[in-house]
């Protein structure tokens, strides 16, 4: 019996723990069908914990049959390292077409928004009922293909739970900084809604532009998360519709038993939203004009330590230390001013921000967005001297008054 065999191409990118390439799949009878391939670094393939987590992933994904979630075809052990075999997204993914946006001051409609968030709880409404909790949501993790799919992937770090329903505990808190879960980040403990927050980090961004908890550093970030200190969306963002920022805000709550009760719950509230029937097709046309090639002649590979592929693990905040994570500069808060919406959009938003900083990056996933700082001229309005400016004309009058006087009195003698 002939055998499946596998023919590697070019790399498509690579994270903390392992690299993807586009891969052909050829079988008996001219089988063929393009691939992603996902093997872990050459210099990790003999680490027994990397080995045992590729295992568990795909165990995991096997579980996984959804629309909305990418699918695992094969596993294979050979070679000299373990490989995953899924199918291939062509497209780009959630974080590269909101930098691209917003680097044009054209971010996702909130019907959108609000469409995106639909699909990726149902993919984890779909995980979480097979004893699934992904544990590392976020926009990068949100792939969006050329037919205005949204797909949920990198189950690389999720955790099956059993026994108390919804209930996962680790030795070491996994995912990206700025979207873990407060009582996750807290003691290493998390349950289904857990999700529900990455989730809500993520929506938050998307209609604001920037994340809703913000710090100098990782640390600084974890605490606020902790803490709950946010500012509200509505006052960030006031053209969001009251029903969609209530519905973040409460995914985003400190306590969990303050967000929704499952994953069924958030599906009944993003369904009564209504997203646009045109929202697919919007998409579609999105994805296609900011497509990522995925031959080798037109996009070059990742480095291997690209920051936004990986996940940071790192201990519980009770045994964090001050310099357990990387430190960076803080960022300059976004300022939100309405803009007109295109043919069948909603209200957009356009972002002013300050030229960024060349500091390293607080963690992975953190840099969103890069623009060039530029000042906007309204014609009809005319602009208000400022104070000093002012004090500087009434200087200058007293001045020629007072030379005008002494002319006076000089002309008299």
């Amino acid at each position: 019996m002939q055998r499946t065999t596998l023919e590697i191409g070019d790399r498509l990118g690579a994270g903390g723990m392992a690299e993807t390439f586009v891969a052909v799949r050829r079988g008996p009878g001219g089988f063929e069908q393009r691939v992603c391939l996902k093997r872990i670094l050459p210099h990790l393939a003999s680490d027994p914990e990397l080995i045992r987590l590729f295992d568990q992933e795909a165990r995991l994904c096997a579980q996984l049959s959804h629309a909305n979630v990418v699918q695992l075809l094969d596993y294979t052990t050979d070679g000299e390292r373990p490989s995953l075999v899924f199918e291939l997204i062509d497209g780009t993914d959630l974080r590269q077409l909101h930098r691209a946006l917003m680097e044009k001051n054209q971010p996702l409609t909130t019907g959108l928004v609000a469409h995106v968030g639909h699909e990726i709880a149902s993919a984890l409404s779909h995980a979480h009922e097979r004893g699934v909790i992904h544990r590392d949501v976020s926009p990068s993790n949100v792939l969006l293909s050329l037919a205005g799919e949204v797909k949920l992937t990198d189950f690389g770090i999720a955790k099956a739970f059993f026994g108390t329903p919804g209930l996962t505990r680790s030795g070491a808190v996994k995912g990206k900084v700025p979207y873990i879960a407060p009582e996750y980040a807290r003691t290493g403990v998390a349950d289904t809604r857990a999700d529900q927050f990455s989730l809500g980090v993520m929506l938050y961004e998307l209609l604001v532009g920037e994340r809703p908890f913000r710090g100098r550093n990782d640390v600084e970030i974890l605490e606020r998360i902790i803490a709950g200190e946010h500012e509200p969306l509505v006052d960030r963002a006031p053209h969001v519709p009251p029903e969609l920022a209530q519905l973040v805000e409460r995914l985003i709550e400190t306590r969990p038993d303050d967000r929704f009760p499952d994953t069924e719950a958030l599906l009944d509230a993003l369904r009564a939203l209504a997203p646009p029937p045109t929202a697919r097709t919007i998409l579609q046309g999105l994805v296609r004009a900011h497509r990522r090639p995925l031959d080798a002649s037109t996009s070059a590979p990742r480095t291997a330590q690209t920051p936004d592929q990986s996940s940071l693990p790192f201990e519980p905040t009770e045994r964090v230390s001050g310099d357990t994570l990387r430190l960076a500069a803080p960022k300059a808060p976004a300022v939100l001013t309405p803009r007109p919406a295109g043919p069948n959009e909603e209200t957009r938003t356009s972002v002013a921000r300050e030229e960024p900083s060349n500091a390293p990056l607080t963690s992975p996933d953190t840099d969103v967005i890069h623009t060039e700082t530029r000042t906007v001229f309204d014609p009809m309005v005319i602009p208000r001297p400022s104070t000093d400016r002012r004090w500087l004309g009434l200087a200058l009058v007293l001045a020629l008054l007072t030379l005008a006087a002494l002319a006076a009195v000089f002309s008299l003698l």
